[in-house]
């Protein structure tokens, strides 16, 4: 019997990147960028050259073509990107993966890929189908698994070889097993880019990465895990990396920090970099940013980029409630923020959540209303059970239930399940009558200069059948 290593010659890494739900980026071209991160790193690593690699992305819920093409293949290891959209799809064709390829190391990453998600209903069992889950940043991780892999002597089990790498949770029969910390990176600039590596989509909508992490720690949200890296990329790496967007002739740029201005270094280093590169002012665009935290270099830096796309987030006018989600919060300057950066932004998007627990319906109409007399569009999220958020830092007495596929709210303290359906209906309703668009699990209000009429809402509960008239 041979105890030699099985050498890794075939990487799959599989996403499923979604149709644009947006109206503002109609006709857009928004390929998976974390993938392409973890894509980089394999092609850019010393060990592992001469390892073909391969991304699947068919950009619906196809199970059947992914296990197929995947099959065809035949990859050794396959990873496996997860986000609220693409998980149910993708669990199901790893499932498939392992009933016809049972050799094959199934690694998951990605925002959802988190066991909490692994033990809802109808992803349990998570042994059946998953050999690791990366639950941070993946590129050096899985490089390491597929090395892992490649060195493991046959007489090893695969268990064994994957808790030899930091960073992971390995499904056992008894639950989960970490196989301990793994430090976020000590230089970001160390991560390969691929867009200076020629591997992203021409023409796309390209995207930036200026720092990883958040400073804050809102408990809806995804972002403010305390153990994601809290540094930045160099003035020289943002330089290369616009460098390498305007060769690529990207339309837009889609900036995918926290925010443009939590992270006055990542800041300083990007506004340095376009004065370098000069790219941005003939680009569009489009980031996130913070209202309390606008400073005038931040009005300077938009001014002098091409037309911009601004989300700020709101979430609610309670500050109550968002102390009690852990949300910094300073009401008496949101109006003025916004009056600010419509000076320098061609469309600002004011951004709030319906179904929050501890919110009411009453609470609710009251943000909506505030956020309707800004000119400004304001869109409208159903509040998720998000991982790394609601999912696992929300408290008990707040009774949630969401469903599990979608993670949306079903109902939680404050709000029944009554009430978020007739909220649903109302928002599509209003949405729709003054000339915006609604999506799945969020509702568009245009400015209010380009409304067909003003918006009619309600503080009192609207009466049983809303949902049929609306």
């Amino acid at each position: 019997m041979t105890t030699s290593p099985r050498k890794i010659t075939r990487v799959a890494l599989a996403c499923l990147t979604p149709a644009v739900d947006s109206h503002e980026h109609d006709g857009a071209e928004l390929p998976s960028y974390g993938v392409h991160r973890v894509l980089a790193a394999v092609v850019a690593h010393p060990q592992l050259q001469g390892t073909e690699v391969r991304l699947f992305d068919l950009e619906e819920a196809d199970v059947e073509g992914y296990v197929e093409d995947l099959l065809a293949f035949d990859p050794q290891v396959v990873g496996f990107s997860l986000f609220v959209w693409s998980m149910q799809c993708l669990i199901e064709v790893a499932r498939r993966i392992r009933q016809r390829s049972p050799e094959c190391t199934i690694v998951f990453g990605g925002p959802s890929a988190r066991p909490p998600v692994m033990d809802l209903a109808p992803y349990r069992n998570a042994i059946d189908y998953v050999d690791a889950v990366v639950t941070r940043e993946g590129e050096e991780t899985f490089c390491d698994i597929i090395l892992a892999m490649g060195s493991k002597p046959a007489t090893q089990s695969s268990f064994d070889a994957l808790s030899e790498v930091p960073g992971l949770d390995l499904p056992t029969p008894l639950g989960w097993k970490n196989t301990g910390f793994r430090p976020p990176p000590m230089n970001l600039d160390d991560i390969a880019s691929p867009y200076q590596m020629g591997l992203m989509s021409y023409q796309a909508v390209g995207y930036l990465e200026s720092f990883r992490g958040c400073p804050m720690s809102c408990t809806f949200c995804e972002w403010g895990a305390k153990d994601i890296s809290k540094g930045c990329f160099s003035e020289e790496y943002l330089t290369r990396e616009l460098e390498a967007l305007q060769a690529h002739e990207c339309p837009a740029v889609f900036n995918v920090d926290a925010g443009l201005n939590l992270n006055a270094a990542a800041f300083r280093n990007l506004a340095n970099a376009e004065k370098n590169v000069g790219f941005l002012k003939d680009s569009q665009l489009w980031c996130e940013i913070y209202p309390s935290k606008i400073k005038d270099e931040h009005i300077e830096f938009l001014s002098q980029c091409g037309p911009s796309y601004l989300g700020v987030g709101l979430q609610s006018f309670n500050p109550e409630l968002l102390k009690r989600l852990q949300r910094p919060y300073g009401r008496e300057n949101f109006g003025p923020a916004i009056e600010k950066l419509s000076t320098v932004a061609a469309n600002i998007e004011v951004q709030i959540i319906f179904g929050l627990p501890t919110d009411t319906w009453d609470g609710f109409i009251e943000t909506l209303s505030y956020a309707l007399t800004l000119p400004v569009t304001v869109r409208v999220y159903h509040t998720l059970v998000l991982p790394d958020a609601l999912m696992t830092r929300g408290l008990p007495e707040w009774e949630m239930k969401y469903d599990p596929h979608t993670l949306s709210m079903q109902s939680c303290v404050g709000w029944s399940e009554d009430d978020l359906l007739d909220m649903r209906a109302v928002l599509t309703r209003e949405t729709q009558a003054c000339g915006g668009t609604a999506g799945d699990f969020w509702w568009s209000f245009p400015p209010a200069a380009q409304r067909t009429r003003t918006p009619t809402l309600s503080q009192r509960h609207f009466t049983p059948g809303v949902r049929k008239s609306a």
